[in-house]
């Protein structure tokens, strides 16, 4: 038996992880552009507490009360969904440090073409000369995308 003082195993964080994405309705649709733009695949107009149910049903006793076309997250769907997401932070931790290099080198405010440091592709970059943000996209299928 492996004591583990208070330390989940990595097998148990990707099950938490993925217990959590079964919490939701298939028809939520998270924004991955704007923070609080998420919404209702279906157009739900249900609002449960400032929440569509899409994101509060799960916590209710009957959320089919609340909006009658809810439908928990199938297990198939949680783990693609956690392995999406897993692979997009790989992806970030491989490009990260070319990036903040990127990001420091004068001028502020450019515009370049790179070698992809995730999938050695064409990673297009481009820095707001206002604040810095950078913005990038990979030109490989499936690889990096960004915009802070």
């Amino acid at each position: 038996m492996t004591i583990h003082h208070g330390k989940d195993t990595p097998e148990e964080i990707r099950q938490k992880r993925i217990d959590f994405h079964m919490n939701y309705c298939v028809h939520y649709k998270p924004s991955a552009v704007r923070f609080g733009e998420d919404y209702c695949e279906l157009k739900c107009g249900a609002v449960v507490g400032h929440k569509k149910p899409c994101i509060g049903g799960h916590n209710l006793e009957a959320p089919l009360t609340a909006c009658d076309k809810w439908e928990r997250r199938s297990l198939e769907s949680a783990i693609a969904r956690h392995e999406r997401i897993e692979q997009s932070f790989d992806l970030m931790e491989k490009i990260g440090p070319v990036v903040s290099v990127w990001r420091n080198k004068p001028p502020r405010g450019k515009q370049e073409v790179i070698e992809c440091p995730a999938c050695g592709g064409r990673l297009h970059l481009s820095q707001a000369a206002s604040n810095g943000h950078v913005w990038g996209k990979c030109e490989t299928e499936d690889c990096v995308s960004w915009m802070e």
